[in-house]
């Protein structure tokens, strides 16, 4: 059971990702990153139930592809695991994208792909997903996590096997 991350393309994807802790305030959730994942290979970063859940994730590749939305927050180039409204004089803004996960699955798995030739038929527990576009000129909507309510679903982070963001993929914002 839990949150999973799979890497569909070619080069090495990074990702944050952001799960519910009502330890963090008045934003209750933290971000965790940087997961270093190779092409191939899915990678585990939520242990437990991932049903019922919000979580919201942001990753790049060294191609330069990115799959990002409308909540930004900072980042840091180290592995960090930080309350949403953390920050840093050396951070770079990146726009998360939501993702509710529906209470029937207890396992899901985003599954970062290149071209829409990748795309496949969508299992209830995997969602294949874009790059972002380009926003060139377009407005966006910035937006922050809703507070919880109800009940949290239990889980744990994986903090292990964390990396730094290669400084030469890190783009300017």
């Amino acid at each position: 059971m839990g949150l999973n991350f799979r890497n569909s393309t070619n080069s090495p994807v990074y990702v944050a990702y952001a799960y519910p802790n009502l330890g963090c305030r008045p934003v209750t959730f933290r971000k965790v990153g940087w997961y270093r994942i190779e092409p191939g290979q899915t990678r585990q970063v939520w242990i437990g139930y991932a049903g019922g859940n919000t979580f919201y994730y942001y990753a790049e590749n060294d191609s330069g592809q990115e799959w990002s939305g409308s909540f930004p927050t900072e980042v840091p180039l180290q592995a960090f695991s930080w309350c949403w409204n953390t920050g840093c004089t050396t951070c770079r803004n990146v726009g998360f994208r939501e993702l509710y996960v529906s209470l029937l699955n207890a396992n899901y798995t985003i599954n970062l792909i290149s071209s829409s030739s990748q795309r496949t038929p969508n299992a209830r527990n995997i969602r294949s997903t874009l790059p972002t576009g380009s926003r060139t000129g377009r407005k966006i909507v910035r937006k922050i996590p809703r507070p919880l309510t109800g009940n949290v679903k239990e889980g744990t982070p994986r903090l292990l096997n964390r990396t730094a963001f290669p400084a030469r993929t890190a783009r300017k914002r």
